[in-house]
């Protein structure tokens, strides 16, 4: 008979709490990158739910350490850096994937939103106090700081953990384990879809293969650029139609098709567009109306201008640095090589613009040359009623030429929360230095509650409206050409994400010839857009002038 032998008491393996709590300390690691990772913050406020959601790129990792643990090896510090660098840079990806949706109603594209981060930053200093910005550019900057140094911390103790707490036989099968794990894992997100947050990777993954195909996306905006040309070649451009009438082209910051369709807006902006028309129609003007589709939303500008300039739509930050390289002739080179003295304004630049070398304006005005001395109103470095008083005095007075000019007003810039009062009497606005005298019209909210910005929006959009009727009456010659249009409709946040791109243009002359030929072109009468769904791009304005106004003849015109 065989007696099964049993180990002594002595032989039996120990108890090893310590490994239990080093496979604690891992979990407990684990989790807290994955919260770092899974957390969503919206408007400054954090969505917890968030927070019970497991993240992929978290799960990729846990497993890659279980595969490539191995005992007696520490975690290289060069290996650490880079797994640190690489999940702070997929946090950051997430939230500026998940914000400018938010913003400007278009994905995020790390490409070309990367460059613009100065001019957020700018945007902030021009509307909010120095030191609430350095304050906040200081919060962001320590915020990064320390959430690598937690994400750092905590892949060391998880590497560490790991090891010293997986059995042996664990350590060994290491792949069975991995394995074993991702079933696990696999099965819980099928039975709870919702434990699994989304995934950063696939739209890193997407952001890498527009990079990668930047050389077909030039090819494509070449042959846009290139059929541009040959269009213009084929085209009238000699805008002899215009007689010697100027012609002025005002861009409205924020003016988007929502500042009519959107009842919030429109029992505001409405009664100031119907006393415009009516006081326009009393001084002996006549007018049409149209909506065109931008190539931005909620901002983005400089595409806007990009594409009224070019006749080309410019919806992304590769095409318009493409633009700015090309041999494209821009909308104010056309009117140079029609004898006309041609001016842009632009009282929200501080700086010097080299992209005004397309442009071709035989001069530009940012907001040094223009001599104000009065106080900023938010964006705006000073009010729009002191921009369009002194064209009226500095440029249309004092140049008898014909003229084309583009004015940019900036007053009903996001955020909208500070704008500047009206001076009843233009005679009196000199230098600005009046306004230091009226008080501002403030709200109270700011960048983080544009949600509740609509009644703020509404009587910023009614005051230009009011402004231009009143410079029009007052400076404009009747034989002359006034073109008011939208840049892009305002942030997402105040809106809504389900608006069309359209923004609003306005025609107003006291030549009727001008008006048939926009009407022509399916404008409406008035000063209220009625034209349905879907819209013409913005670019079509620039056709309509260039083929509008000039005689037709295939050689005429030169595109480069």
């Amino acid at each position: 008979m065989i007696t099964p032998s049993f180990p002594a008491p002595s032989e039996a393996r120990p108890f090893e709490p310590s490994r239990f709590r080093s496979l604690a300390a891992a979990a407990a690691a684990f989790f807290f990158l994955n919260t770092l990772m899974s957390v969503e913050i919206s408007h400054a406020h954090v969505r917890w739910g968030s927070l019970l959601r497991l993240s992929p790129e978290c799960l990729i990792l846990l497993l890659a350490m279980v595969v490539l643990a191995r005992p007696g090896r520490r975690l290289r510090p060069v290996v650490r850096v880079l797994l640190t660098a690489a999940l702070t840079f997929l946090k950051l990806f997430e939230t500026a994937d998940r914000l400018v949706p938010m913003i400007f109603n278009r994905d995020f594209n790390l490409f070309m939103d990367s460059q613009r981060l100065p001019d957020l930053i700018l945007l902030f200093w021009l509307t909010r106090p120095p030191e609430q910005v350095l304050l906040g550019v200081g919060v962001t900057v320590a915020a990064i700081a320390a959430f690598a140094w937690g994400v750092g911390r905590a892949l060391q103790r998880l590497h560490q953990d790991l090891i010293h707490g997986m059995p042996a036989p664990f350590r060994r099968r290491r792949l069975v384990t991995a394995a074993g794990v991702s079933a696990s894992l696999l099965a819980a997100a099928c039975l709870q879809p919702g434990i699994l947050g989304p995934a950063v990777l696939p739209r890193v993954a997407a952001e890498a293969r527009f990079i990668l195909n930047l050389s077909d996306i030039r090819a494509k905006h070449d042959s846009i650029t290139e059929k541009a040309m040959e269009r213009a070649r084929q085209t009238g451009a000699d805008l002899k139609r215009l007689a010697r009438a100027s012609v002025l082209l005002v861009v409205v910051e924020s003016y988007g098709m929502s500042a009519f369709s959107d009842p919030r807006h429109a029992p505001t902006v409405l009664p100031a567009v119907e006393t415009a028309e009516a006081e326009l129609q009393a001084a002996g003007f006549a007018m049409c109306s149209a909506y065109l589709t931008a190539p931005t939303f909620g901002g983005g500008s400089w595409l806007s201008h990009a594409t009224l300039a070019s006749g080309i739509r410019i919806d992304s930050q590769i095409g318009y640095d493409l633009l700015l390289r090309s041999r494209l002739q821009p909308l104010a080179g056309y009117f140079n090589r029609a004898g006309r003295r041609t001016v842009c304004v632009m009282p929200g630049t501080f700086w010097p613009w080299p992209e005004g070398r397309f442009y071709q304006f035989a001069q530009t005005f940012i907001a040094p040359d223009i001599g104000y001395r009065g106080p900023a109103f938010g964006f705006a470095p000073m009010p729009d009623q002191f921009v369009l008083d002194w064209v009226a005095r500095r440029i249309l007075r004092a140049e008898p030429a014909p003229l084309f000019i583009e004015i940019v007003l900036t007053g009903s810039h996001a955020a909208f929360d500070i704008q500047a009062p009206i001076v009843g009497d233009w005679d009196q606005i000199g230098d600005g230095s009046i306004f230091y005298t009226l008080p501002p019209q403030t709200y109270p909210f700011g960048w983080t509650e544009l949600s509740e910005a609509s009644p703020a929006y509404s009587a910023a959009i009614a005051q230009e409206i009011r402004l231009l009727q009143e410079f029009i009456r007052r400076f404009v010659n009747g034989a002359d050409l006034v073109i008011i249009v939208g840049d892009h409709q305002p942030p997402v946040e105040l809106i809504g994400h389900d608006q069309p791109w359209s923004v609003p243009v306005h025609v107003v002359s006291g030549t009727p010839d001008f008006i048939r030929e926009f009407m022509r072109r399916g404008y409406t009468p008035g000063l209220v857009p009625m034209q349905p769904q879907p819209h013409p791009g913005l670019e079509t304005l620039f056709w309509d002038l260039v083929a509008g106004f000039s005689s037709v003849s295939e050689n005429a015109g030169s595109g480069s």
